[in-house]
């Protein structure tokens, strides 16, 4: 049986397939395999973590307090003066887009009365437009896009000039 059991392997070690061994059979002169674990190797312990105090900060600078006058780095810039042109052309641009924006407010309004089926108080039709074919409520659509987008270029506006140190209260 042992010689068809070894045939049966050198046949399949041909063909590639091993034979588990324990499909061996078992002699009991032979030792049986050790279950012992093995022993898990020693992980190196961490140095311990560096407590700073401030004797270790001596001749790197102190610690930074909140209200002292020697530790401020930055500079304020509403003391500079802005450049005159650059707010009188930004105040221009302002008030043109604020016109264009209240223009589009009244129209909206209006546009809302007629829709609610109010009675609107002004005959404020542009004559040198025509008729227009557009259902109102298409136009209401149309004059919010415009609103955002002027009231984004007004908001652009205000910031280019924070950036370049004019303060807001000298674009009123």
């Amino acid at each position: 049986m042992l010689s068809r059991l070894l045939k049966a392997s050198a046949f399949l070690a041909l063909l590639g397939v091993g034979v588990p061994i324990s499909a061996w059979p078992q002699d009991s002169s032979s030792p049986a395999p050790s279950t012992v674990p093995a022993p898990a190797p020693a992980t190196p312990t961490a140095p311990p973590k560096k407590v700073w105090t401030n004797e270790d900060l001596g001749g790197k600078g102190g610690v930074s307090v909140v209200g002292d006058k020697r530790n401020q780095n930055y500079h304020m810039t509403s003391n500079a003066s802005a450049d005159p042109a650059t707010v009188a052309r930004i105040k221009k641009s302002l008030e043109k887009l604020q016109t264009q924006l209240d223009d589009v407010n009244a129209k909206l309004k209006s546009y809302k009365q007629f829709q609610d089926g109010e009675s609107v108080s002004t005959g404020a039709r542009d004559m040198s437009k025509g008729y227009s074919l557009t259902p109102v409520d298409q136009k209401i659509a149309q004059l919010q896009d415009k609103k955002k987008d002027l009231e984004t270029q007004m908001g652009d506006l205000v910031d280019e000039a924070r950036k370049k140190g004019i303060d807001p209260g000298q674009l009123r």
